[in-house]
């Protein structure tokens, strides 16, 4: 695993490398939930919607689907996520085994823990633009229904690897994520281009310069140049991504 920075406190509450979660434990309100051994996300709004976590023996199904709405804090330095359930609600909650995650799955989760659907209404979140905001809303209640088997989220674990390119030329692979923690979205993709491009190294590149996904190749293109790549500042997990440096970013890529 990827050595953490020393963090400040504003990062502490900003960024978080999909890389650290699996040595992160779940707490709830009555004790230990588990450790997070995947997320899933939405290629819509690119927003993590769920904590898979690994509950062990503790439970009757080895694993939990645990929604960022339910985290009140996240505590790098000691590598725990704190989560406002109870274990009651957690074994009770619904669970797809080894099936993928459909729309119908995400209702009955929806329903379980009476929260507003995530994908309706123009926020990040439903109505609202981080998780916490929607704890204070109440909460209109979705109808139980069958159907609507489609998967409209993606494991992390099967995106990191992915190869990225411009114009059909390959310029490296997808090797973390770097996460909002206030909103729970994927701001970069940390990007390593040391097998593709000479003097390569680790850049950041943002969904949203994505042009197309091959999800059966493993593919992205995406909206810069190799110019572009070859130029961009190296991303180091030690350098503070301040304001300006996300700004310089982002003029260097003419975004």
């Amino acid at each position: 695993m990827e050595t953490k920075p020393y963090l400040s406190e504003r990062l502490v509450d900003m960024l978080l490398h999909y890389s650290w979660l699996n040595s992160y434990t779940v707490y709830g309100n009555d004790g230990e939930i588990g450790k997070v051994k995947d997320v899933y996300f939405d290629e819509i709004k690119w927003t993590i919607r769920y904590l898979v976590v690994n509950t062990g023996k503790t439970f009757l199904s080895d694993q939990a689907f645990i929604s960022p709405v339910s985290v009140e804090k996240v505590d790098h330095q000691n590598e725990v996520i704190r989560a406002g359930l109870s274990n009651d609600e957690v074994k009770k909650s619904p669970d797809p085994g080894e099936e993928p995650v459909t729309r119908k799955f995400e209702k009955d989760f929806t329903l379980h823990y009476r929260l507003n659907p995530y994908w309706v209404g123009n926020g990040v979140w439903g109505t609202t633009a981080a998780p916490h905001d929607m704890m204070n809303e109440q909460a209109q209640l979705l109808q139980p229904e069958q159907g609507d088997d489609r998967t409209y989220v993606h494991q992390a674990k099967n995106v990191t690897g992915y190869t990225l390119s411009v114009k059909d030329e390959t310029f490296g692979k997808i090797d973390d994520l770097l996460i909002d923690g206030s909103t729970f979205q994927i701001k970069y993709f940390i990007v390593d281009t040391r097998r593709w491009l000479p003097g390569g190294k680790k850049v950041l590149i943002s969904p949203q310069w994505i042009d197309e996904i091959f999800w059966d190749t493993a593919q992205m293109s995406i909206d810069v140049t190799r110019q572009q790549i070859e130029d961009a500042p190296e991303y180091r997990p030690e350098m503070d991504l301040s304001d300006r440096r996300e700004a310089d970013l982002w003029l260097h890529y003419k975004k």
